[in-house]
Formats: structure tokens, sequence, C-alpha cells
């Protein structure tokens, strides 16, 4: 097989993986999926919002970036369209929803009923989310922790995973666009 798919279907494997052990796991310890994970419709008009506000937020972050000469989105060289199509679904798709299942869903439903209560429950999911992406530099790292406190926010006010979850995918799948552009 040939290495770069080899690489690009761990990619994609990995996350969907994720998503199956946190569905089986809640499942056999009778953890709720709707009240504790929350997957839960959202309400339309909080959905809206809360989308709107974050294309916002995601425009204050791109500008920030120009203005602080911060890494940018890097360019994708060009590959075989199946290398193209599997790696948008592992990261804008597939990545985001196994990222916000562990940490929003599972984690941050779980810990909002301990001693650290909503805010700090939504401040260390925000920071051990960050510190996943330890690739990045510190400004980014900073980003993505504020990027977590908003899709945290999102997860307690609307009710819903779904909401943080659309929000996580719109963002990878902007940079995703930015990497293809060039």
């Amino acid at each position: 097989m040939n290495p770069e798919l080899r690489s690009t279907l761990l990619k994609v494997a990995a996350p969907l993986l994720a998503i199956v052990v946190v569905l089986v796991v809640t499942k056999l310890r009778g953890i709720s999926w709707r009240d504790v994970v929350g997957l839960r419709a959202p309400r339309v008009r909080q959905f809206v919002i809360w989308m709107l506000l974050w294309i916002v937020w995601v425009a204050v972050e791109e500008g920030a970036i120009r203005l602080l000469h911060l890494d940018q989105a890097h360019p994708w060289p060009q590959k075989d369209p199946l290398i193209i199509a599997l790696r948008i679904a592992a990261i804008g798709i597939l990545g985001p929803v196994a990222e916000e299942l562990v940490f929003r869903g599972l984690l941050l439903g779980r810990l909002m009923a301990t001693k650290l209560g909503v805010y700090g429950s939504v401040a260390l999911i925000a920071a051990g989310w960050a510190l996943i992406h330890v690739q990045y530099g510190w400004p980014t790292l900073l980003m993505i922790f504020l990027d977590g406190l908003i899709l945290g926010a999102a997860r307690v006010r609307s009710r819903s995973l779904y909401v943080p979850i659309a929000m996580h995918m719109a963002g990878n799948l902007f940079s995703i666009c930015q990497s293809l552009s060039g």
C-alpha cells in the first residue's frame, strides 16, 4: 500500500475509533448521551447565534494572525484526489466530532458536576484541548485555548454538543480551504 495513503487512512481511523470508543463506553457505563454528553438537538435560534459568533471570532483571529505575523495555514501540496478527500474527512469532519465528543461531550459533561463547576470545567477542558495541539507555537496554543473557551460556552449555553461540533467543523474546514487555495 502507498505510504501516503496508509498515513492518511490512519488519520481517518484514529478519530473514527475515538468516536466509537466514546459512544460504546458511555453506553456501557449508562452515561446519558442526551444529558451528560449533550447529544440533543439545539434550538435553531441558539445554533444560528453561536455560528454567527464563531464566524466573527474566526475573522478576529485571522486579523490577529496577520497583524502579529503568526503561522498561517500551510498550503497542501498537490496530491491524489482520494488523499485530499480523506484528509478533508479526517481533519474537517471526523476530527472535530471525535474531539468534541471527548472534550466538550464526555469530559465537560462529567466535570461540570464536580466542585470545578461550569466555569472551572470549561477552562480546564479548554486548557487540555489546547495542549493536545502542542505541535503549534505558544501564540497559536493561546488562540486554541480561547477557541476552547468559546466552544465550551456554546456547549453549556446551548445544552447541545452539536453546536460546538458544527463550530469546530466550520473552523477546520475554513483552515482546509486556506490550505487548498495555497
